[in-house]
């Protein structure tokens, strides 16, 4: 009996911890447990960064996305935004308390480089600088789960930065040259008389001159940007992922070349007002849905040839 009444005494009386320190516990309780108050905070943090690239996104607006070949950006901050909230279940979760030096790291230097695009006006820094602030945020309030979660919509923004005019003037060039000896090659081996000057082609009484915007470096920015999207919505493979994102280059090439092919037969039967009329303008969208058969297609292969494989294994 006194050994019972012992027990009960000790049972009943409070912990000493909690006797000590209940505000420490009460406030660890609600930092670490609340997913409430987790939720708010990492909210308010990406709110704040938000407001903090608001200038950036403004020039891309004003400036970059003005251009020709970066017509897209509009769309790629709106697919941004969509794999984003796809993939918004990281935010519900416990926030990771643990200190990481390496999201921490990428988020100083995220920071440095919008400073130095910011004083040295460089676009292409400064709106490079969203992707290792965004990671580096996410993995300070969210660790390893988090970075892993955001990875690939941060890597899509990449698509958002205009590249240096040096870049562009580099793959322009060899693109509008590969497009154009080409098509030249394939109908004059088809019988047509074709003549070329470098990226001039005359075909009977017509002049087809390839310019920078024909060149394809536009549609294989924007090829490349919907073939990443559709192999990451495939499940499969890293490994494949990365083949069927790459094909994306040489398909768009192919497509730009067939583009040209038939905007030189257009222009050699039905005459240069047609050529260089509606089908030119509407031409675009052709190479795009072209482009995209053959990324089906090419996905198509690569799980048939995979398949035999599998089971051989």
């Amino acid at each position: 009996m006194i050994k019972a009444e012992l027990e009960n005494k000790s049972s009943d009386s409070p912990d000493e911890t909690s006797d000590v320190s209940p505000l420490t516990s009460n406030v660890s309780r609600l930092t670490s447990s609340d997913p409430r108050l987790t939720s708010n905070v990492s909210r308010l943090t990406y709110v704040a960064l938000a407001a903090l690239f608001v200038p950036t996104f403004h020039k891309l607006f004003t400036y970059g996305w003005k251009n020709a070949d970066y017509s897209h950006g509009p769309l790629i901050l709106a697919a941004f935004f969509w794999l984003l909230w796809r993939n918004r279940d990281f935010m519900q979760g416990e926030a990771d308390e643990r200190f990481h030096f390496c999201s921490f790291g990428l988020l100083l230097f995220g920071l440095f480089c919008y400073t130095v695009g910011s004083i040295f006006s460089s676009m292409v820094t400064e709106s490079f600088a969203v992707i290792p602030v965004f990671v580096g945020v996410t993995g300070f309030l969210f660790g390893k789960r988090g970075v892993k979660r955001v990875l690939f919509p941060a890597g899509f923004l990449a698509f958002l930065v205009p590249p240096p005019s040096f870049v562009i003037d580099m793959i322009t060039g060899p693109l509008q040259l590969l497009v154009t000896k080409a098509s030249a090659f394939l109908l004059k081996s088809a019988g047509y008389l074709i003549t070329r000057e470098g990226v001039i082609i005359h075909i009977a009484d017509y002049t087809i001159i390839v310019g920078e915007v024909c060149s394809g470096l536009r549609s294989l920015i924007s090829l490349m940007a919907v073939g990443a999207i559709y192999a990451y919505l495939q499940n499969i493979t890293n490994l494949k992922r990365s083949k069927l994102f790459l094909s994306i280059i040489p398909i768009s090439i192919i497509a730009n070349i067939f583009r040209l092919i038939t905007l030189s037969l257009i222009t050699y039967y039905f005459g240069e007002a047609a050529g260089q009329g509606f089908f030119h303008n509407f031409s675009g969208f052709v190479l795009f849905a072209v482009a995209m058969v053959c990324l089906v297609i090419v996905d198509v292969v690569m799980e048939r040839m995979t398949k035999p494989l599998a089971v051989g294994s």
